[in-house]
């Protein structure tokens, strides 16, 4: 019974000690991560977090931080959590501080509008034999329904079938479907890419001739045959104009852009066929 009393006042102690320790660290730093963010679209949620450190770099618990935006017509932060919303593009700078002692710590945070990303067309069959290519066309937009200039990262699911580079051109590998996809921060669009070792024997495109007014939009039927007379639908096939100055052409769809005549050619490996366009 003698030695219970100093076996706990040990512990105790013991304890204190630790306790004390703990009371006698000073925050000397707040440590912000990220220290740089972008985030893609307006109306999203994003979040910084925010340690408080002693000399030795030990997290120093229990101290409140308080968070502020340089611009909040950029993005919004709520003071106590450090959530954000982005409002419009631009950047911002976010900040967290600690009262006492006065500690502070920054962060660059990027708002970019992007709504929408579009991979055209949106589904393709790919003829030919293995190693064909076709460029993907990308379109990305804003809020406003804006061309957004800005790169995407592309890849397919399914590469044993079909790869796609950097830039968007596709190359076949095996017969099959592959999803490809187009990432800008994290909007996506994809493209189904059917992979077919067809031969395209014969190409024709309807209407031959196509009136248009300024700002008028028309269609071009692509028929493409293999050698035995059987269609291969969706084909994959580049489209160009003569005079991008008189008419457009994307996917198959013509547009009108100003008085003249101009010729619109659409490409499937070594098969061509052209129809001609006159704006009014």
């Amino acid at each position: 019974m003698s030695r219970t009393p100093r076996v706990l006042s040990a512990a105790a102690l013991l304890a204190l000690g630790v306790l004390s320790a703990a009371c006698g660290r000073k925050p000397a730093e707040i440590r912000l991560k990220p220290a740089r963010q972008s985030v893609y679209g307006l109306g999203r949620v994003a979040s910084f977090s925010a340690d408080v450190v002693d000399t030795k770099g030990e997290i120093v618990a229990g101290k409140p931080i308080t968070w502020e935006s340089s611009n909040p017509k950029i993005a919004t932060i709520d003071g106590a959590t450090g959530a954000v919303k982005t409002v419009a593009a631009g950047k911002t700078t976010i900040t967290a501080r600690l009262g006492e002692p006065p500690l502070e710590a920054k962060a660059t945070l990027e708002v970019l509008d992007v709504a929408v990303v579009n991979v055209l067309p949106s589904k393709a069959t790919l003829a030919g034999p293995a190693g064909s290519t076709f460029p993907l066309t990308l379109s990305v937009k804003d809020s406003k329904g804006n061309v957004a200039d800005m790169k995407a990262v592309w890849s397919s699911a399914a590469p044993k079938v079909a790869t796609v580079d950097d830039s968007g051109v596709v190359t076949s590998v095996g017969e099959g479907t592959a999803s490809v996809k187009a990432t800008v921060g994290d909007v996506s669009g994809v493209s189904d890419v059917v992979v077919v070792f067809r031969t395209i024997e014969t190409l024709e495109a309807s209407p031959l001739n196509i009136p248009l007014k300024v700002g008028e939009l028309s269609r071009v039927t692509l028929v493409a045959r293999d050698p035995q007379g059987k269609p291969i639908p969706d084909v994959a096939a580049t489209w160009t104009s003569s005079d991008p100055h008189v008419a457009t052409c994307s996917g198959g769809a013509v547009l009108g852009i100003g008085p003249g005549s101009a010729t619109i050619r659409a490409v499937c490996g070594a098969k061509s066929a052209e129809v001609s366009v006159i704006v009014f």
